[in-house]
């Protein structure tokens, strides 16, 4: 945590300003040289008379801001927070809203808020990218051991070299049509719609979660539990796939020895902004079996802290 704080720090005096937030975001935007949004040309002129630099195409006469077209537009938030934002989600161990909050100086609601902003480029990247070669997929649990209404079902697909190691990972929520709701277990055709949407489906085999041949899925379904309940003391159901996206995308990172912040800045320089109303809209989720009404207000608050892998 001392090392980590030390490199905090030492982050925070190299970004300082918004120049040099600017100067970073404009690499990560156009790493082969600035291009017009229109009409593609290379020349332009800067405009500094404003809180943020605006570069002006020289051919077609298009003014665009440094953050028009990524995570960051239309944001008030100063670069230098965004960019402490980056550094601190882009740890090993993520960070709270509330922490970050904290930490960074602004509203919670304003930390929710980039905070998913910088997942949503996260899950960009998450589905830019298919599993491929031999893939393995295996369904588990999130949620208390104890209380069915609270387990989420979730499927653990990987790409694995020769010794079943995992190269590339994906976490995801089947859709709740998919789900036997009793049980709180996926069906096979869930299985198959994961296979479909998340790999090349050359050489896929599905796990039972009985399995034991899988040793290396079982820590990965414990981390990303033990994660979730850790830094956030649990996620629902709603927001979950987000917070799932972000633990892969560390994961694969971390597979491909690859700096997460400069992959993460690389991706909120492409991933246009995605809006609150956006980020709060209702998404389908698992109903509550009727056995459960009436246990579910006793124990709400107290079972989405626990898990099982």
């Amino acid at each position: 945590m001392e090392d980590i704080c030390q490199d905090f720090a030492d982050f925070c005096r190299r970004f300082d300003t918004e120049q040099a937030c600017a100067d970073a975001l404009f690499q990560a935007r156009w790493p082969d040289g600035f291009r017009c949004p229109s009409c593609a040309d290379s020349r332009y002129y800067r405009i500094s008379t404003r809180r943020l630099p605006l570069y002006e195409c020289a051919h077609c006469g298009l003014q665009t801001s440094i953050i028009a077209g990524t995570a960051m537009e239309g944001s008030s938030t100063s670069l230098t927070r965004w960019f402490q934002a980056l550094f601190l989600l882009s740890q090993p161990s993520g960070i709270s809203s509330l922490r970050l909050s904290k930490i960074i100086g602004v509203t919670y609601k304003t930390a929710w808020l980039i905070s998913h902003k910088l997942r949503h480029a996260m899950q960009r990247a998450d589905a830019s990218e298919s599993l491929t070669g031999t893939v393995r997929v295996q369904p588990f649990h999130y949620g208390s051991l104890f209380f069915l209404d609270s387990r989420q079902p979730l499927i653990l697909g990987a790409s694995v070299n020769e010794q079943n190691e995992p190269t590339h990972v994906k976490i995801k929520q089947p859709h709740p049509n998919h789900v036997d709701n009793e049980q709180r277990s996926v069906l096979r055709f869930g299985l198959d719609a994961f296979e479909k949407d998340h790999t090349d489906g050359q050489q896929v085999t599905h796990h039972t979660r009985a399995d034991k041949s899988l040793p290396v899925f079982k820590r990965l379904q414990w981390f990303v539990g033990a994660w979730l309940n850790d830094t956030f003391n649990g996620i629902g159901a709603k927001h979950l796939q987000a917070y799932l996206d972000e633990f892969a995308f560390r994961v694969n990172l971390k597979l491909r020895s690859v700096p997460a912040f400069d992959a993460l800045l690389g991706w909120c320089a492409s991933t246009p902004t995605i809006i609150y109303k956006e980020l709060t809209k209702d998404r389908p989720v698992l109903p509550v079996p009727w056995r459960m009404w009436g246990s579910r207000s006793k124990w709400r608050g107290r079972h989405l802290s626990l898990w099982t892998a």
